[in-house]
């Protein structure tokens, strides 16, 4: 192991000009879709962990009415099996199909020194020369339970904006309390390092208490569109029956619940979903030659 300044080295991989994917707990993890993407994502890709932040300097344990940031354990009959505090970790995988390999970090929001938290992510960026930056998070929303749920995105820059575009995201407005997220935008835009925000709406019927701890649409939603910018070929179609269990579970609720059927068929009924496409690969100018052609076809018949 080498340690240098917050990181903890377990081995220093060589990689192509990554692009780093971060998934962290905290305040805007709604259906876990920020930590959730990232741990399907290490496991698709079977991704190597090499680094971590130790979490000591960071983290408050005790805070009241709140579990999540102590230690998780395991006893068997009088006997502690397992101890395990939460982790700041960094992994890794080669990319075949472009030239940018990926860092996928998952993390625990910080309670303290949010600044030097940064500092340490961005040292990992600039030791592999990272290329740009994508941080993930969930909002829980009435988004029904049934519907492809939208995504939202913020970015660094106007040139990252216009990329973004052909996504099938959303560019909002707000004022009010910042994310841990929108802080680390705020200072990677003051240092020029390219970063772009993607946030997913998560189911929450808050009427009828019910949540859904990890969504795997909200999940899928972001990792289908990451499956596109980063072309990781991946196969996502596990998520798919995922959330058509849950939606089959929910549907069974609703089939016993006539309050709940109607709640579920008023959400349907005023949201407007937009179902992701990945988009044509293809430069201005092809995009217009098929669409010349395109014209044509459709003339003659």
């Amino acid at each position: 192991m080498e340690e240098q300044g917050n990181i903890v080295f377990l081995k220093k991989p060589k990689l192509r000009h990554p692009h780093m994917v971060c998934g962290i707990s905290g305040w805007v993890d709604g259906g876990e879709a920020s930590t959730g993407s990232v741990r399907y994502l290490v496991r698709k890709l079977k991704a190597k962990r090499f680094a971590e932040i130790p979490i000591g300097k960071f983290q408050i344990f005790q805070i009241p009415g709140q579990t999540s940031l102590r230690p998780q354990v395991r006893i068997e009959d009088g006997i502690l099996k397992e101890h395990h505090l939460p982790q700041n970790q960094f992994s890794y995988c080669v990319n075949p199909n472009t030239d940018n390999d990926l860092i996928l970090f998952l993390g625990t929001e910080p309670n303290l020194n949010w600044q030097e938290y940064v500092d340490s992510i961005l040292s990992i960026a600039k030791e592999f020369n990272v290329a740009r930056i994508y941080l993930l998070g969930g909002v829980l929303d009435k988004t029904p339970h049934t519907r492809e749920p939208s995504v939202s995105c913020t970015c660094s820059s106007e040139k990252l904006k216009e990329e973004m575009r052909k996504y099938g995201v959303r560019f909002g407005s707000y004022e009010g309390p910042g994310t841990f997220g929108t802080t680390v935008l705020h200072i990677c835009q003051k240092r020029k390092v390219p970063v772009v925000s993607i946030m997913a709406r998560a189911t929450y019927y808050p009427e009828f208490n019910i949540a859904i701890p990890r969504n795997p649409r909200s999940i899928s939603a972001i990792v289908s569109r990451l499956n596109s910018i980063l072309s990781l070929g991946m196969d996502v179609s596990d998520l798919d029956r995922e959330a058509a269990e849950i939606e089959a579970k929910l549907g069974t609720m609703a089939s016993h619940d006539p309050k709940f059927q109607a709640y579920i068929d008023d959400l349907e009924k005023d949201f407007i979903e937009i179902k992701y496409q990945e988009p044509l690969d293809l430069s201005a100018d092809e995009a217009i030659r098929l669409a010349e052609e395109l014209l044509k076809k459709r003339q003659e018949g």
